[in-house]
């Protein structure tokens, strides 16, 4: 509260040392008025006697040197009420309808907000002016004109310092570019050489006076469209300090009118070009506002987008990786076999290597379905393609279900000593299971006849004669009675030794 009264009194005091057009007049605007709502709004209603005691002793001050004694009480302590009443309906209606959000940051809460301005300080002002005149301190001719002085004083005041201290609330620290700055230094030097060219050199004649003061409106926008609200209310203020202080002395548009009527020229120019700056601003930041908020949504629905279709290419890959896999084996179907016998066969023409193949069928496993049933012979059938599977070790090999019990495994770059060695790997890793096979002929367990081959792909034109080849070697191990591994050359081989 001690703070508020001193800020509102300071605030009194040197608006009447800065902002007078001449001795023994008002101030141009009130400041101290803006200062007391703000104060308001961002501390609560606990300060209200804080603008009470500043408006009273910033009153008194005013008033020491006209009235003797106590005299001055009570026109003072009319004006403070009258501010004080003021104050207390702003910061009511501006918490009712904006809360904490700033009042300027659309175009609909500004138009509501100078609204709320003129209202409370038309209030404040037929308080003040009615204490005056109860206090025979002001005649009843001068009434309404000291009504419409007052009222243009305090709401101009109030509209442009209660703006600006809102929105350094609200907007905080400024964080620009380097970029920005330079154009914001560049632009606050426009708006000095500008507006000290209309009102502090410019000394128009009777025939010379035209309507230049306009030409600011321009540079406003320019602050609407460019920068934030809080940079608009400082052009603003420095506009009024050189308007002001241009036609103090001597220069500027409004020469040749009296005293009173240049302040009220003043006055109206100053709370048009606010009025105008700040609607074009809220207008601007409601616009900036909707265009973050499209930029979020955009890219959260692009992020989105990106997510669905990470989750849709993984199902793919899943459901892909699935139609490549035998269900009840767990090891690659034909399907995927084909594929890569494709793919394998180009490489190894292109390359001029070998390819290598064994085709691989479970011994009597029509009986052993019979028997144990086909539970039992999908688990043996898994089984025998999993220990067939980590025999063959190379991560370019490849184990596949070719249809029924029969297993194939594609061999790259293996030569017919390759093929044998894997194969004979092979048959020993599924005799080492010891599946019981009361059926089988050939050993009290399961057991596996392989067929192998290979050959060059640049010596021969289609990939099925491998696996007919194979096939061939497969078909002669179960006539040779089954159990074992026969490789295509490898009897030819044999008696080439012998």
């Amino acid at each position: 509260m001690t703070l508020v009264a001193a800020g509102y009194w300071l605030a009194s005091w040197l608006g009447d040392q800065l902002l007078l057009l001449e001795q023994g007049m008002d101030s141009v605007v009130w400041p101290q008025p803006g200062l007391a709502l703000a104060a308001m709004i961002l501390l609560g209603w606990r300060v209200w006697p804080g603008v009470l005691i500043g408006a009273l002793a910033s009153e008194a001050w005013r008033w020491r040197t006209t009235l003797d004694g106590m005299h001055w009480l009570p026109p003072a302590l009319g004006v403070a009420m009258g501010v004080l009443a003021q104050t207390l309906l702003g910061a009511w209606l501006m918490r009712r309808y904006f809360g904490r959000r700033n009042p300027l940051d659309s175009f609909g809460q500004c138009i509501a907000f100078n609204v709320i301005i003129v209202v409370m300080t038309l209030l404040g002002s037929l308080i003040g002016t009615a204490s005056l005149y109860f206090s025979h301190l002001l005649p009843q001719k001068e009434l309404v004109s000291r009504l419409c002085l007052w009222w243009l004083c305090n709401g101009c005041g109030t509209l442009l310092f209660g703006s600006l201290c809102l929105n350094v609330y609200h907007q905080g620290r400024s964080r620009q570019s380097r970029d920005v700055w330079y154009e914001m230094l560049a632009y606050f030097g426009m708006v000095t050489l500008l507006t000290a060219g209309l009102f502090v050199w410019w000394h128009p004649t009777v025939d010379t006076t035209y309507p230049l003061d306009m030409l600011v409106l321009p540079l406003v926008a320019w602050a609407a469209f460019r920068f934030t609200t809080r940079e608009v209310l400082m052009a603003l203020l420095l506009i009024m300090w050189l308007a002001l202080w241009g036609t103090s002395h001597g220069g500027g548009p409004y020469l040749g009118y009296s005293a009173y009527s240049t302040l009220v020229i003043l006055q109206t120019y100053i709370g048009i070009l606010t009025l105008v700056s700040l609607g074009v601003s809220a207008l601007m930041s409601e616009q900036r506002k909707i265009k973050a908020e499209l930029s979020q949504q955009q890219e959260r629905l692009e992020q989105q987008v990106r997510i669905r279709t990470l989750a849709l290419e993984q199902s793919h890959a899943e459901v892909l990786a699935l139609s490549r896999v035998d269900p009840v084996t767990g090891i690659a179907n034909r399907r995927c076999f084909e594929e890569s016998l494709d793919g394998e066969w180009r490489r190894a023409r292109r390359l001029g290597a070998s390819l290598g193949m064994l085709m691989i069928d479970i011994d009597f496993f029509k009986l052993y379905n019979d028997h144990y049933g086909h539970v039992s012979g999908d688990y043996c059938l898994r089984e025998v393609a999993q220990a067939i599977r980590s025999s063959v070790r190379r991560p370019q090999d490849l184990v596949a279900r070719y249809g029924g019990e029969e297993i194939i495994c594609l061999l790259p770059d293996t030569a017919e000593d390759g093929v044998i060695y894997v194969g004979e790997a092979v048959l020993e890793a599924v005799r080492e299971l010891q599946l019981p096979h009361a059926e089988s002929t050939v050993a009290p367990y399961v057991t596996i006849s392989i067929g192998g081959a290979c050959v060059l792909p640049r010596d021969v034109a289609d990939s099925r004669q491998l696996i007919e080849a194979a096939d061939r070697e497969l078909y002669r191990a179960k006539q040779l009675g089954r159990n074992r591994i026969i490789v295509a050359g490898q009897d030819q081989r044999a008696a080439d030794d012998s």
